[in-house]
């Protein structure tokens, strides 16, 4: 059985991500397609517009085999440690291909990874952040210039498929006409899943033609965004201690003092943002580092964290895998209950209980995985 996996969030399912379903299958012939799919909190520090059930569904209707969930101590990291994570997951279930998006998959990015391990660089520099000295030097080293999104995660994960030895096969694909971060809907058939979640989110209706169907009816109902966490936030920053604050995952040099004097002048989560920003600090690292104030989240909870595959959702062929996973005694979760991989999960259950509460939805207890005809 070959099996060819795809590491996504799906915030939401758009036409760009079908097509990108549908070229892994035609070049791989796998015989089982699995989606990785980051849970209900996303890699840039941020609630997923939909939860992840609706999102799972929306996958195995463009074709995904089985779905398996990201955990939060992968989904809300770095692109270096979300990459490493989840090509671990797809290691772990053998998997034969890795296929993902790319602005320029020309680009030798075996060659770049191997370059990056001979670099060294210093995490003292109050001007850059460690991606961007990296990133600087290997420019300089090699002429290549990694800026967009989808570029960054295909260096990582050929970065982490040599750190663990994976040999599997690694296949960038060319996205079709919008960029990642394109905020523009004047596109045919493909646009970002930026510019259809602003659109959402402002209560637009012409972002329809670039989403099939599920993810129409899905987007029609109640979506999440950070007003939503934005009361918890407040009341955390306002409530706790600088040394509690200061053992929050990610913080460093001090920002904790900058957190309690900033959130007295802030309104909202923009303004709050646009006064924490820093030619040291990102807004996506500033935004992951308010997610984790509001989920209490700590280093021991999201470094070094056991594995564990929950299975979101299948269909007949994803069902045929997972019984050849479980014959290989792989940490397999379907649902909430009195064991093992119950108490493994503890992080991302206690972090979908607050999505619980934005949503008015259920996360965990009572669901079980999506069994697509």
């Amino acid at each position: 059985m070959k099996i060819c996996s795809v590491i996504a969030e799906f915030d939401p399912f758009h036409n760009g991500h079908q097509y990108l379903l549908d070229q892994a299958k035609r070049l791989t012939h796998a015989d089982v397609l699995v989606v990785f799919m980051s849970g209900n909190f996303l890699q840039r520090g941020e609630p997923a517009i939909v939860d992840k059930w609706k999102r799972t569904r929306e996958a195995l209707s463009g074709r995904a085999d089985l779905v398996i969930e990201l955990p939060i101590n992968v989904s809300m990291q770095a692109a270096h440690l979300f990459a490493f994570g989840a090509v671990q997951m797809a290691t772990l279930i053998e998997s034969d291909y890795l296929v993902f998006g790319s602005e320029h998959p020309q680009v030798d990015y075996q060659m770049l990874a191997k370059e990056a391990q001979q670099l060294k660089l210093t995490t003292k520099s109050f001007t850059q952040s460690f991606a961007s000295q990296l990133f600087t030097a290997l420019r300089e080293k090699t002429g290549v210039d990694l800026k967009s999104a989808n570029d960054i995660l295909a260096f990582n994960y050929f970065r982490a498929a040599q750190q663990i030895g994976n040999t599997m096969q690694l296949l960038p694909v060319m996205r079709k006409e919008a960029g990642h971060d394109e905020l523009s809907l004047d596109f045919e058939h493909i646009t970002s899943a930026s510019a259809i979640r602003r659109a959402r989110l402002e209560d637009l209706s012409n972002y329809q033609k670039f989403i099939p169907d599920q993810t129409k009816t899905d987007l029609s109902g109640t979506v999440i965004d950070w007003s939503k966490l934005w009361p918890f936030l407040k009341y955390r920053i306002l409530t706790e201690s600088e040394m509690t604050l200061k053992n929050i995952y990610g913080m460093s040099e001090g920002l904790e003092f900058r957190f309690k004097k900033v959130i007295h002048n802030s309104s909202d989560m923009a303004s709050f943002l646009s006064q924490m920003k820093s030619k040291r600090y990102t807004y996506t690292h500033l935004q992951r580092l308010c997610l984790a104030i509001v989920l209490n989240l700590k280093d021991s909870q999201m470094l070094n964290q056991p594995a564990v595959l929950r299975v979101l959702g299948f269909n007949e062929n994803g069902q045929q895998l997972l019984h050849r996973l479980a014959k290989l005694e792989l940490p397999l979760l379907s649902k909430i209950g009195q064991n093992q991989m119950t108490i493994n999960y503890q992080t991302t259950l206690r972090a979908d209980n607050i999505y619980g509460l934005i949503s008015h939805t259920e996360q965990n207890i009572g669901r079980k995985p999506i069994i697509f005809p």
